[in-house]
């Protein structure tokens, strides 16, 4: 029985270890974090960039945002510096994704006329512009490293784009010290026009390895999305292209996109008036009908552009819906929210929203944890298998 007693002793502490107080608790994952490393942004500074359940966004179209499926399909969405001061909140109707993809694009329920946007990049554009080693700009909302907590301050860092697929863009290398991370899911990776405007190439699912931040980040291409926004909503979200064959067809509103950076100051009760605008875009040829004429050339590839002086892009101010601020909050309002697949895999989605993307067992953290509880539990039976052994011995031995 003494014998019995000193294998119990073994294995106990091993038990109360795999089965005692927290045992069985996942870490939470998929904390609301954001850029590492990144630099924080003026008041009007990357003012297209978004806040919208504790993910990040962009506004891509006077009616239109862009953001993660997985994030969830938003009540509303905010403007500003930070996620849940000063700025202004525009409500939703509905989000429109590809079911396929971790990207969607939203209609917003008031038109935003006193901003000017950041379009989707397409057509002949992504030739030109979405190549390895183009420089970009991504932005977000999130804190400067994994699990602080501290979601609600936009930032952004430069990067390069290190590899194009028919549906992703990859940016960075792992190891980087200055990467997006989980918080800034949904948010957009910036590439600039030869006429000084931002297009955006795709938005945030999260990072190509197991660990969620300070690594290579994936972009899911928000091209592949457009077509469907349009056929479903009915809008045209693509003012210089047919969104169906791709082709260069300027109209109203092909021209005064955003064409700053990180650094303007101003006012969100004025919709940041004074940021700079690009002219007419006559990237993929002559632009006869729209944009807004710029005093002055802005056809600079510098990551801030240079001042154009143009006229604000509309005037009617957009009150649009309180959201309350508060991050992470999802109101379930369209089924997107709750089929959120890729099938391209990844790791961290990054979002706090619900209806997460199913990702591939090679890079879910969470497939690596289930891996830990097989291991231990093999681990408990051996110790079990150890200590019945000694006490056998035990009792031969007298």
């Amino acid at each position: 029985m003494a014998s019995m007693s000193a294998a119990l002793l073994l294995v106990l502490p091993a038990l109360f270890t795999c089965f005692g107080p927290g045992a069985g608790v996942e870490p939470e994952l998929a904390k609301p974090t954001g850029i590492v490393n990144g630099d924080t942004t003026q008041t009007c500074g990357w003012p297209t960039v978004v806040a919208l359940n504790g993910c990040s966004g962009t506004l891509i179209h006077p009616r239109a945002i862009s953001t993660a499926q997985h994030c969830g399909q938003p009540s509303s969405v905010h403007f500003g510096p930070t996620a849940n001061g000063q700025g202004q909140d525009v409500g939703v109707v509905a989000c429109v994704g590809t079911g396929s993809q971790d990207a969607m694009i939203c209609e917003l329920a008031t038109e935003v006329t006193d901003l000017p946007v950041t379009p989707v990049l397409y057509g002949c554009e992504l030739d030109d512009l979405m190549t390895v080693g183009a420089d970009v700009i991504v932005a977000g909302f999130g804190d400067t490293s994994y699990g602080a907590g501290q979601f609600g301050t936009k930032r952004w860092i430069p990067q390069t784009i290190t590899t194009v697929e028919p549906a992703r863009v990859i940016i960075g290398n792992p190891g980087d010290p200055q990467s997006p991370c989980a918080g800034d899911s949904g948010g957009p990776v910036f590439v600039q026009a030869a006429d000084g405007g931002w297009r955006t190439i795709g938005t945030l699912l999260g990072g190509t390895t197991g660990i969620p931040c300070n690594s290579a980040a994936q972009y899911m291409r928000l091209d592949l999305v457009v077509p469907h926004f349009e056929s479903e909503r009915g809008i045209d979200i693509t003012p210089c292209f047919d969104a169906e064959t791709g082709d260069w067809e300027p109209g109203e509103g092909c021209g005064g996109f955003f064409s700053g950076d990180h650094t303007h100051e101003g006012s969100w009760a004025s919709w940041c008036s004074d940021v700079p605008v690009s002219g007419p875009s006559e990237t993929c040829g002559s632009n006869g009908g729209g944009g807004e004429e710029s005093g002055e050339e802005s056809g600079s590839e510098e990551s801030g552009g240079e001042e154009s002086g143009g006229e604000e892009s509309g005037s009617e101010e957009s009150g649009g819906e309180e959201s309350g601020g508060e991050s992470g909050e999802d109101s379930g309002g369209d089924e997107l929210g709750d089929d959120g697949d890729d099938e391209l895999g990844g790791d961290e989605s990054g979002g706090t929203g619900e209806g997460g993307a199913d990702l591939d067992e090679g890079s879910c953290a969470c497939a690596a944890a289930d891996d830990r509880r097989a291991r231990g539990s093999s681990g408990l039976l051996a110790l079990v298998v150890v200590g019945l052994g000694f006490s056998r011995r035990a009792r031969r031995g007298r």
